[in-house]
């Protein structure tokens, strides 16, 4: 899954991922404006556990940006 947004002139995406060594998948939340791309936030839903870490890379994001990406999480039926 890879989604690109354009908010305020810059340019977001949000990837799917996978991380086998951890047993999880992820979405990110990446600034894609100019190179080198920046991750401003992540989400891991952790399989084994079933829990989903979120941690925010950067100090100020658009909240716009926020609720873009929770519902690309809800979109996956984790539970939150």
């Amino acid at each position: 899954m890879s989604e690109l947004k354009e908010f305020e002139g810059r340019k977001y995406e949000i990837l799917f991922g996978t991380d086998v060594q951890n047993d999880s998948v992820y979405l990110e939340l990446s600034d894609r404006t100019s190179e080198p791309y920046e991750v401003i936030a992540k989400a891991t839903h952790y399989d084994e556990v079933g829990k989903v870490v979120f941690d925010c890379h950067k100090e100020e994001i658009p909240m716009q940006l926020i609720k873009w990406f929770m519902g690309e999480i809800e979109k996956e039926n984790w539970p939150i």
